[in-house]
């Protein structure tokens, strides 16, 4: 599964926000998610890469818990912008400059596979996965992506031995 980060951003962004690097600018308000956050993570990971100091953005220690709670700060005007999910925006009526696509992989050890001695313990969650009604479910989640939903990536040796 996958989803896509951006930039939220009042209704007509009216600040012209576009890149992580506006975010150094003195007249642009930031809210950040908390420390640990995977949000935050991807955050401090792509200001590296564009050589922008988080010191030098307005409100890089403001955090918040939740991408709701992230576009509820823009939306209030408390900040002007913040790294969130597009289905966060969309809940709230802001705009979205998409930055990033993720990729979500669920690690399973090869006996809880099916076919392996404790199979039958995730059938539901595999079922799950591929249950057409939640694929639509999730799919009409802004930003989500659900195409390789439920995919093995990787099947597990053919010795069967865990």
């Amino acid at each position: 599964m996958g989803r896509c980060q951006g930039l939220l951003v009042k209704p007509g962004n009216p600040k012209g926000i576009r890149t992580l690097a506006d975010l150094a600018r003195p007249d642009v308000r930031f809210v950040n998610r908390q420390r640990g956050a995977g949000t935050r993570v991807l955050l401090d990971y792509h200001l590296r890469q564009a050589g922008v100091d988080p010191a030098a953005v307005q409100g890089y220690q403001a955090e918040e818990y939740t991408h709701l709670a992230v576009a509820a700060a823009v939306a209030s005007g408390r900040a002007d912008c913040g790294l969130g999910v597009m289905a966060a925006a969309r809940a709230l009526g802001l705009d979205f400059i998409p930055l990033f696509n993720e990729r979500y992989d669920l690690a399973i050890p090869c006996q809880h596979l099916p076919g392996g001695p404790s199979g039958g313990l995730l059938a539901p969650l595999f079922e799950l996965m591929h249950d057409a009604e939640f694929r639509r479910a999730v799919q009409t989640l802004d930003g989500y992506d659900v195409s390789e939903m439920g995919r093995i990536v990787v099947k597990c040796s053919g010795n069967n031995t865990y």
